[in-house]
C-alpha cells in the first residue's frame, strides 16, 4: 500500500449470520487506475464490494478511502465521499425513464443547474444511445443498454471510485467490448475503477493491477502480466472446482 492509494482494505473479515465469508482480505486501489478482483463464483468478490459500498458491517479490518475510515458507514455518507457501487444485475428504476434514472443518480447531490446540465452532457456524450432514448423506460431497453444506465446513473455523481460488479453478465460480446472501452475512456478521463469480472481475461486487458480472490481470502496479486505468466488463475479456479468435487 502507498501514500497513492484511494482506496485501502485491511484485514477485513465479513459474514452472513455465523458464516464467515471473507477472512482477512488486504486490497490497495491506487488513484486512477483500473483493479480487477476476479476469482470463482462464491469467492467473495461481491461481498467484498458490497461491505466497501457498506452494504455489510465488516466484523474485523479497516476499509480508508480518501483517507477517511468508512468501515461500517452507512451506504449515503459512503456516496457522499465519492464511492459508487454499480451492483451484478442492472438494479434499475424500471418504470421511470432514462432521463429519470439519470437524475435519480443525483438525489441529494445539491447541484446547481448548470453542473448538473455538465454531468447530463458528459453521460450523454460517454452513452449516445442514452441520449437518443432519454423518454424509453428503462425496462424496455436492451440488457447492453440497461448496463450503461446503470454506469450512467453512478458517473451522475462524478464518484471518485467506480466500484462495477460483473458489468458483462449476460451480454453480447459486441457490447462487452463497448462496455470495456467506456471504462478505459473514464480510466482516461481520471476516475478510478474497481472491477469484479468473472471474463478474466477481458478484464486483465484493461486493468493496472488484479487481485485474485480464492475462498474469500486474496490468493496473490500484481499487474496482469504477472497474473497470466503465474499460476494463480489455474489455482482460484480450478482449486474452487475440486473443493465442490470432494
Amino acid at each position: 500500500m502507498s501514500a497513492n492509494d484511494l482506496l485501502q482494505v485491511s484485514g477485513l473479515e465479513v459474514g452472513y449470520g455465523h458464516v464467515g465469508v471473507l477472512r482477512g482480505v488486504d486490497l490497495a486501489v491506487s488513484e486512477g487506475e483500473i483493479v480487477a478482483l476476479v476469482g470463482s463464483n462464491g469467492a467473495g468478490k461481491s461481498t467484498l464490494l458490497r461491505a466497501i459500498s457498506g452494504l455489510l458491517r465488516p466484523s474485523a479490518g479497516r476499509i480508508v478511502f480518501a483517507g477517511q475510515d468508512i468501515a461500517g458507514q452507512p451506504p449515503h455518507r459512503i456516496i457522499d465521499l465519492g464511492l459508487l457501487h454499480v451492483a451484478e444485475g442492472r438494479r434499475l428504476f424500471r418504470r421511470q425513464n432514462v432521463h429519470a434514472n439519470l437524475e435519480l443518480g443525483l438525489y441529494g447531490a445539491r447541484l446547481d443547474r448548470a453542473v448538473e446540465r455538465q454531468r447530463y452532457d458528459f453521460v450523454y456524450e460517454l452513452f449516445p444511445m442514452l441520449a437518443e432514448r432519454p423518454q424509453a423506460l428503462a425496462g424496455v431497453l436492451s440488457g447492453g443498454q440497461q448496463q450503461m444506465l446503470a454506469i450512467a446513473q453512478a458517473l451522475m455523481r462524478q464518484p471518485k471510485l467506480l466500484m462495477l460488479d460483473e458489468p458483462s453478465l449476460g451480454l453480447a460480446p459486441i457490447v462487452v467490448d463497448q462496455v470495456m472501452e467506456v471504462l478505459q475512456r473514464l480510466r482516461a478521463a481520471g476516475t478510478t475503477i474497481l472491477l469484479v469480472e468473472q471474463m478474466v481475461e477481458r478484464a486483465l486487458d484493461i486493468a493496472d493491477h488484479a487481485y485474485v480472490l480464492q475462498n474469500g481470502a486474496v490468493i496473490g496479486s500484481g499487474t496482469p502480466q504477472a497474473i497470466r505468466a503465474g499460476d494463480l488463475i489455474r489455482r482460484a479456479y480450478l482449486g474452487a472446482l475440486s473443493d465442490r468435487e470432494a
